[in-house]
């Protein structure tokens, strides 16, 4: 069965939910990973797609919601969130 945008809204903090995107430590909490996974997977290609706002070692790693829960939603992942 497929979450729905409603239903991922609702595993959010209130203050979340009429956010297009989160970062990546919100992103992390969620999937129960560790930023540094999400950062390993980004490296490694794993499809969760994501954008790179600003240059060098200031930029910041957004998830579009919508994005993720294609991903989620995927058959090619065994991610369940926590």
């Amino acid at each position: 069965m497929s979450m729905t945008l409603e239903e991922l809204n609702l595993m959010l903090e209130p203050k979340l939910r009429n956010k297009i995107c989160l970062n990546q430590s919100q992103v992390s909490e969620l999937l129960g990973v560790s930023p540094s996974t999400l950062s390993n997977w980004r490296a490694e290609g794993v499809s969760l797609s994501y954008m790179k706002i600003g240059k060098g070692t200031k930029n910041r790693i957004l998830y579009n919601k919508v994005k993720l829960l294609e991903f989620l939603n995927s058959a090619e992942n065994n991610i369940k969130v926590v």
